[in-house]
């Protein structure tokens, strides 16, 4: 993944400067950020509180003005230059950064021409947009996350209430949460396992991991407090968790999930009993 070209196009009008090092340090993930343009009118005060982050990160600013009050004239511009770049055939794939869900057309085009398109934006973001991209990222949770000390607790998953003020799009229209429950999760784990797992009910690790995000869109360990997916797993008593080494590397191990066994009672004494003459019996006979 590093040779990967990404351009990152960011709505700069709809998400806040506070992020950008987190946004860079995510795309660093997935590859090199080639382009790196950000979109607003840079009269507005939201738009010019982004202006320190510029130099730090090499940052080219598209300054486009809105000429009608309502009207965002810097979503076109972001749209236009996404469609030139892919033409242009310099990159690998997008990191679109918004939680508008006007770019869902954009996003939908770009994955049919075969890009790679990472989605980052706060948990309000609507679903739509969430599901269009290979991958979303909520800027909100993992910089909540990444600010948190050793010392505070980690829940299992967040709360009714923590979720409830992003539950409104910038039109103040409802939203359904994009963070399902844990219950919710232990179910699409559970249908995953029982579908990749071989004849002795084990399945990869990183077979859950490459399916979780295609059933969940927005998937991420980090968006129930959990560092790793391993983490994320060891979360339900369904299941059980193994570590065996790993025969092309003795440094690595593989990890291995399956469905939790149930244990089965131990025969009764008299049966215990008769199975044991039965072996004493045929070794005799022997």
């Amino acid at each position: 993944m590093d040779d990967r070209k990404i351009a990152v196009l960011i709505d700069a009008e709809n998400v806040s400067g506070k992020y950008i090092k987190l946004i860079m340090d995510e795309v660093s993930n997935y590859g090199t950020a080639t382009y790196k343009r950000l979109y607003g009118d840079f009269q507005t005060a939201s738009v010019k509180a982004w202006m320190k982050n510029l130099q730090d990160y090499a940052i080219t600013p598209v300054f486009q003005y809105n000429y009608t009050q309502g009207k965002n004239a810097s979503d076109s511009a972001l749209i236009i230059d996404a469609m030139d770049i892919l033409y242009s055939g310099h990159v690998n794939g997008f990191c679109i950064v918004t939680s508008d869900s006007d770019f869902t057309k954009l996003v939908l085009r770009l994955r049919e021409s075969g890009m790679t398109v990472i989605g980052m934006g706060e948990q309000k973001t609507p679903n739509s947009l969430v599901s269009a991209c290979e991958t979303f990222k909520f800027l909100d949770i993992l910089l909540k996350d990444g600010n948190r000390t050793e010392d505070e607790p980690q829940a299992l998953a967040r709360k009714p209430e923590e979720q409830e003020g992003r539950k409104k799009d910038r039109d103040g229209n409802a939203a359904v949460s994009n963070i399902p429950d844990i219950k919710e999760m232990e179910k699409e784990v559970l249908s995953i396992i029982d579908t990749h797992a071989g004849d002795d009910g084990w399945v990869d690790l990183s077979e859950l991991g490459d399916n979780l995000p295609k059933r969940v869109p927005g998937f991420d360990p980090r968006n129930y407090n959990c560092s790793k997916l391993k983490q994320f797993i060891e979360l339900f008593d369904s299941v059980e968790v193994k570590s065996a080494r790993n025969p092309h590397n003795k440094i690595l191990s593989i990890i291995y999930v399956r469905i939790k066994q149930e244990e089965k009672p131990a025969p009764p004494k008299q049966k215990q009993r008769r199975r044991k003459r039965a072996r004493e019996s045929a070794a005799a006979m022997q």
